[in-house]
């Protein structure tokens, strides 16, 4: 028992200590920030470059057009406008005139309108239209009253059912493309643990003194020791992130935090830890197939089949609602993990 435990500590040490293991802790928040920087990036560049401006003599299309995101009132006839195309300085522009209580808007452009655009202004136009109609029509205040009259809908809902079905959808996404990516991670990681040693010199001194079962079973144990750090880490950080914003006004009056709990149950846990180990189980079998560390991934193939297939095949289907399928799923090994 005691070998157990120093080649337990040994591996354990090993791995925690490394730098690997530190960049991947934060490689999430990286990828998460650079995707967030990108698109943020993105976003300016597109809101730069698609602006379209809108040349009109009708003060009231000019009026009511005004903070429509996308557009702008910089050019006041078609020559300038074209000119701006052409040094890119817009993407293109907008004709609004207004012939006998009809308003005719024509788009001038290289290419198509963003849909985005074109929503909004022809919502603004459809209401600028509307008004011109009311008042060609001359109706009476009654009339108007009553072709002013709308769908009486309204909701009754159980809030905290809604709220508790939000935080479950939430809670079950991002659970599952964790365990996603802790599993290609450390699948890999326990594959080439294994089939590094295998074979070597040094083993036939270690197995001098440790029954070769109970090294297997001290190294499995001592990555998941490393898979549980690893996952406690975020677990401390989630933590820590709530305590510090549990006062927002978005958390604290929609009632999230209190379903939380609700969301991962103890049953759930325990759930995840034993599919975790039955992975790293796995893993840890198919590296031993191979003699050299560097067709450890040729000899993972099968388990990254049934990792990717599992999550995207769970994804897909989950946002269908619950169905037969997913039912059946939920009883098939290491599928069911999702």
């Amino acid at each position: 028992m005691r070998n157990m435990w120093v080649v337990m500590k040994e591996t354990y040490l090993r791995h925690v200590k490394s730098w690997s293991f530190f960049f991947m802790v934060i490689s999430p928040f990286l990828f998460l920030a650079l995707s967030v920087g990108i698109g943020y990036l993105q976003g300016s560049s597109m809101a730069k470059n698609s602006k379209i401006a809108v040349v009109t003599t009708v003060p009231s299309v000019e009026e009511g057009l005004k903070g429509t995101n996308g557009i702008n009132f910089d050019y006041k006839d078609e020559a300038s406008a074209q000119t701006a195309i052409k040094d890119e300085k817009i993407k293109g522009y907008l004709t609004v005139d207004q012939e006998d209580s009809v308003i005719k808007a024509v788009y001038h452009g290289e290419t198509s309108l963003e849909s985005g655009i074109k929503l909004a202004v022809t919502n603004r136009l459809n209401e600028l239209q509307y008004q011109l109609n009311r008042s060609a029509a001359n109706l009476s205040q009654e009339q108007e009253k009553r072709l002013s009259q709308t769908v009486d809908f309204t909701e009754k809902i159980d809030e905290s059912k809604e709220n508790k079905k939000i935080v479950q959808t939430i809670a079950a996404a991002g659970l599952g493309f964790f365990l996603y990516m802790i599993l290609i991670t450390y699948a890999s990681v326990t594959a080439q643990e294994v089939a590094s040693e295998k074979g070597t010199k040094i083993m036939e001194v270690v197995f001098s003194s440790i029954r070769a079962s109970h090294y297997f079973y001290a190294r499995m144990l001592a990555l998941l020791l490393v898979i549980l750090t690893h996952i406690g880490i975020y677990v401390v950080g989630g933590l820590a992130a709530i305590l510090l914003f549990k006062d927002l006004p978005i958390l604290a009056q929609s009632g999230i935090l209190n379903h939380i709990g609700e969301a991962f149950s103890l049953n759930t846990l325990l759930f995840v830890l034993v599919s975790l180990f039955m992975y790293v189980v796995l893993a840890a079998f198919l590296g031993s197939m191979v003699s050299r560390p560097e067709d450890s991934g040729k000899a993972l193939s099968p388990l990254m089949i049934l990792i990717i297939g599992g999550f995207f095949g769970v994804t897909a289907l989950g946002a269908a609602g619950d169905n037969l399928i997913l039912k059946i799923g939920s009883y098939i090994p290491f599928i069911s993990t999702f």
